[in-house]
């Protein structure tokens, strides 16, 4: 799909009800598995809807992060409670939430591409130029993303895939007892994290994509702990802790790759191409210090 498309998010056959309030304990661990869902999906919903509607008016880099996360932990959700959705529903409602993240996540990666280019910047001054451009095309991303996301689009559109989801999960699995299925989820996304980590590092070197297969398996199951810590017995909290650690190496790891694809993908015609190629040169050699730093940490989880 071609993100500058003007890509239409459908309407709402009805209103989603949404309850502003953080759901209670006793319910998250007293409840089925249709009511939890309802539960743990509103507040994520209505901090969806409020970012959007910030976004008008508001170009700040922390908003469209948060609203990109928003994204990826509703994403995790529906992961998290795909055994009982409808598969076509849930692929539409997916696929969704990965154009909106997307589209909101254009600002954030220029915003960290300007700063990984003004510490290059340190051992070259010539990069200002290069600066001073993704400057500019951080500008143009903020545009794109004010114009694509629509608060009463998104909000439309949120209303739409989680009535459906709702109904599905009412229908088949509100008598179904939610701690046993919350414990079943978690389990499965640590052993896909497992899985992938052991992966990763069968062989001497740890190439890009399988870094960046374990971060992503990693943020699936950071926000299933983050949704289901309260009903789970026992609780996660170390794993939490030392996941949240793992993820932050992974992600400036991440940042730089992401960048230099980014700086590789774009055009500078204000800037010579031997300034373009002395950042690339640079955030390379950042690339193989962060790499041995997350090999090392994949390589714990794997063991």
């Amino acid at each position: 799909m071609d993100m500058d498309d003007d890509w239409r998010l459908p309407r709402p056959i009805a209103l989603f009800k949404i309850d502003h309030r953080p759901p209670g304990l006793s319910l998250l661990k007293t409840g089925s598995v249709a009511s939890t869902f309802a539960s743990l999906v509103t507040p994520v919903v209505a901090e969806t809807v409020q970012k959007a509607r910030e976004l008008s008016a508001n170009g700040d880099a922390e908003h469209f992060h948060q609203l990109r996360v928003a994204f990826r932990k509703l994403r995790a959700l529906y992961w998290a409670y795909s055994p009982y959705l409808e598969k076509e529903a849930t692929a539409q409602a997916i696929e969704g939430f990965k154009h909106l993240a997307a589209v909101a996540g254009g600002t954030r990666d220029w915003d960290i591409a300007g700063d990984l280019l003004k510490k290059a910047q340190d051992s070259d001054a010539s990069v200002e130029m290069l600066v001073t451009a993704a400057r500019e095309k951080r500008a143009q991303a903020v545009m794109h993303s004010q114009t694509m996301i629509r608060s009463d689009d998104v909000e439309a559109f949120l209303n739409d895939v989680l009535l459906r989801a709702q109904t599905t999960l009412q229908s088949r699995c509100d008598d179904l007892p939610i701690r046993p299925f919350a414990r079943s989820r978690v389990l499965l996304a640590q052993r896909a994290l497992r899985k992938r980590s052991r992966r990763a590092t069968r062989g001497e070197a740890i190439h890009e994509e399988d870094l960046h297969d374990v971060r992503k398996a990693g943020k699936k199951l950071r926000y299933l702990l983050e949704f289901f810590q309260p009903i789970i017995k026992g609780g996660r909290s170390r794993i939490l802790r030392e996941l949240t650690s793992v993820q932050n190496e992974l992600g400036q790891f991440n940042d730089i790759v992401a960048s230099a694809n980014l700086i590789r993908s774009a055009s500078f015609d204000a800037v010579p191409p031997e300034v373009v190629q002395k950042s690339l040169q640079w955030l390379e050699e950042q690339k193989c210090l962060r790499m041995r730093a997350a090999s090392r940490r994949v390589r714990a989880i794997a063991s």
